[in-house]
């Protein structure tokens, strides 16, 4: 049986919705669909009638993830989360049920343009009108963090400016306050530009990310450009975390707030609370002089929007168009059945988001909140599905028709390959992790390419083990948006061995962390997915379209137009995926998808004999003074952090010796050798870094040093009266790395 034939778009359906598809469910709790929102990987976010007449947005779940324990919780979490936030400026949750065959929310349907639409119609906003924008974003913000929700996704896309004033939308996600990045699995999401800097380092969820971007917001709606520009994922990383972002035009009342928004350091940063107080107007005067009552600041908000908002339209939304084109849907025979929490009942209708049925056989809407929430009013969620967990998907649980005893309800997985597709690329984006084999063969003849990529994450780690930036390299690695490059070592690191430091590697412009990431693998598949010309195949299982294909090839980021093939299993799981381009034939095959994968130091991974391989590009955390020359500090093992790494190297050397006046609580002297003019020091009882003269043999009035890279070292037994040194431990890879500034 199927859900009914597709509805043909006609003249009625409002510009703002798309037409239903035959495997979309036409109502949903007490809601009726109209139209479609927005589509992806996680479910769909429809147009949809209340039991009043009035306009709402409904999200749901993709079955897939419906049938999954992890995304109900998850989703359970994300109702509770949005039931507490309340505010002016974001979009109001209605209702929900989590428990539903098909989960489900409906939130307020927000009209009107978002930022950057706006701006690019009617120009930026001045004076009163632009304050009232800063507050009531600020005031929206507040309202978030207040109720323990960081948005994380606050960017102009995500503002609608609506008649009633600017709303906060899309909580795709959002998450609570403090999340760490390991139990987070959208930590690394988030649009260039827009994302906060500390972001890119594994900072805990927290407010001042979205306070960052609300800098940016205010910039945007001042002058119409944004603060850090545009340019591709890296340019714009690089300037987020330099701080180099262009203010100019913002009126000299706001300038203050944004350039302190925009601070690299979030603690530099005010509060959502601090931005609603500094952004409040001064307390009016009442009669004879005493000043008037105080007013709360959504009192004030509201004043200023009644005073100063002018000139926003709802970009064409008619409700009564809503109306008209759900009275030529509901033509096609449905029903008053909701798809709600008794789609697998026998008749009767149950749970918060049921329809109800009067004694005289009239249907209504049965009311309540959210099952298992208590949820009335209040909470935010978004009218427009533009974030990657957002709110989009394929083969919903669809009515397929109705009997005496009820309706049966079956998956409609494969009716949308598009979605389908969308929904292989969130299993890889929201999952734990995956592993996937890789041979590139070359079409003209040539060297057949195999690499394998894994990704953890649980680490922020993507590894891709192979000779891709070039001949002489192993692998290349994106650890916590830090790129690192490995070679083979050319010979042992033991101690005593000055040349334990790594050649350094000169990586091609454009190659970037960005450039080694889960979008190596996702990339092509969601551009398969946004083609809009992906079908089915005589395979089962199979689907194919175009795509365009990015390779890393001799350290070089090439792209490329491609034809895509790929079988996704029931659990909506890519099994393989071939590419072909002009120059390659590409076949991927995933080995383990969302599972946990060890991802570790590559240098640890191939350690054999104290030989493995040396991270030839790693961070390069800055620069010290030592032995009266400059030295460039690479933090090179994953375990050590740039802020670490410049700590040490600032305290070994801050002597002319290097280290010989270093704090004694965290440095142990080991060795020296007047001969060789070398020390060695163990630092924090965890590593060994040394200093080495120059050319041993030479005369020592003219001696030169250089530092020698920093090692694991281990205590394994302390000196005795008849062996006054300690035993010691050597592990053959480096931590931190030196090299000599030309």
């Amino acid at each position: 049986m199927d859900a009914g034939p597709p509805l043909a778009p006609t003249p009625e359906l409002p510009p703002e919705l798309g037409p239903l598809e035959s495997g979309d469910p036409r109502v949903v709790g007490p809601y009726r669909l109209v139209g479609r929102i927005g589509a992806g990987g996680m479910g769909a976010v429809y147009g949809a009638l209340d039991g009043q007449g009035s306009c709402v947005a409904v999200k749901t779940v993709h079955a897939g993830f419906a049938r999954k324990s992890s995304s109900r919780e998850a989703f359970a979490r994300e109702v509770e989360m949005l039931g507490r936030a309340g505010g002016i400026s974001t979009a109001r949750l209605h209702d929900a049920d989590p428990e539903a065959a098909v989960p489900w929310l409906a939130f307020d349907y927000v009209p009107g343009r978002d930022l950057r639409t706006h701006v690019r119609a009617f120009g930026p906003l001045e004076g009163d009108m632009l304050r009232t924008f800063a507050l009531g974003i600020a005031e929206g913000l507040l309202a978030l963090h207040a109720a323990g929700i960081a948005h994380r996704d606050i960017k102009p896309g995500n503002v609608i400016l609506s008649p009633q004033g600017p709303k906060i939308v899309d909580f795709g996600i959002a998450v609570r306050i403090g999340t760490e990045r390991s139990s987070d699995a959208s930590a690394s999401y988030g649009t260039p530009g827009w994302v906060a800097p500390e972001r890119y380092s594994g900072a805990a969820a927290d407010p001042s990310a979205d306070v960052f971007a609300w800098g940016g917001l205010v910039t945007l709606a001042a002058t119409g450009h944004q603060p850090f520009g545009t340019g591709d994922a890296g340019e714009l990383a690089s300037r987020v975390r330099e701080g180099a972002y262009d203010i100019d035009g913002v009126p000299e009342d706001l300038l203050g707030l944004v350039e302190a928004a925009l601070s690299v350091a979030p603690g530099r940063r005010p509060s959502s609370e601090v931005l609603v107080r500094e952004l409040l107007p001064e307390p009016a005067e009442g009669t004879e002089g005493r000043v008037a009552p105080p007013q709360t600041a959504t009192d004030s908000l509201r004043r200023m929007l009644h005073d100063y908002w002018r000139g926003v339209d709802d970009a064409g939304h008619e409700p009564g168009r809503w109306a008209a084109a759900l009275g030529v849907a509901s033509a096609a025979g449905l029903g008053a059945t909701a798809l709600g929490s008794s789609a697998l009942g026998s008749g009767g209708a149950s749970g918060a988001g049921a329809a109800g049925t009067t004694a005289g056989g009239a249907t209504t809407a049965a009311g309540g909140g959210a099952t298992g929430t208590g949820l009335t009013t209040g909470g935010a969620l978004s009218g427009v599905a533009t974030s990657k967990l957002g709110l989009a998907g394929a083969g919903l649980l669809a009515v397929a028709g109705l009997g005496a005893g009820g309706f049966v309800v079956h998956d409609q997985v494969s009716e949308n390959p598009s979605e389908t597709v969308a929904a292989a690329v969130s299993v890889l984006e929201e999952g734990s992790g995956f592993t996937a084999q890789v041979e590139r063969v070359p079409v003209n003849g040539g060297e057949t390419v195999t690499e394998e990529y894994l990704y953890s994450a649980d680490t922020d780690s993507f590894l891709l083990t192979g000779q891709a930036m070039g001949q002489e390299t192993v692998a290349v690695a994106n650890h916590g948006g830090e790129l690192y490059v490995y070679a083979p070592r050319a010979g042992s690191i033991s101690w005593g061995n000055w040349n334990a430091s790594a050649e350094p590697l000169e990586i091609e412009a454009g190659v970037s962390e960005d450039s080694v990431s889960l979008d190596l693998v996702t990339g092509p598949l969601r551009a398969l997915a946004e083609s809009g010309e992906a079908e089915g195949t005589d395979e089962e299982g199979v689907y194919s379209g175009p795509t365009t294909l990015e390779v890393l090839d001799e350290g070089i980021l090439t792209s490329a137009e491609a034809e895509g093939r790929a079988e996704i299993d029931e659990d909506d799981a890519p099994v393989w995926v071939d590419y072909t381009t002009e120059r390659w034939e590409v076949h991927v095959e995933f080995t383990g998808t969302d599972e946990e994968v060890t991802v570790e130091d590559p240098q640890i991974s191939s350690l054999q004999d104290g030989i493995g391989w040396a991270a030839v590009h790693a961070p390069v955390c800055g620069s010290v003074t030592a032995v009266e020359r400059e030295w460039q500090v690479r933090a090179s093992g994953w375990e050590v952090d740039c802020a670490y790494a410049m700590e040490l190297a600032q305290m070994m050397s801050e002597t002319e010796t290097y280290g010989e006046n270093a704090d004694p609580e965290r440095v142990q002297h080991l060795a020296g050798h007047s001969g060789s003019g070398g020390s060695t020091w163990l630092v924090d009882e965890a590593m060994a870094c040394s200093l080495f003269r120059h050319e041993p043999g030479g005369n020592i009035a003219n001696r030169t040093f250089l530092l020698s890279a920093c090692q694991p070292a281990e205590v394994l037994s302390e000196g005795t009266q008849e062996r006054p040194y300690d035993e010691v431990e050597f592990e053959g890879r480096t931590l931190i790395d030196f090299h000599e500034q030309p």
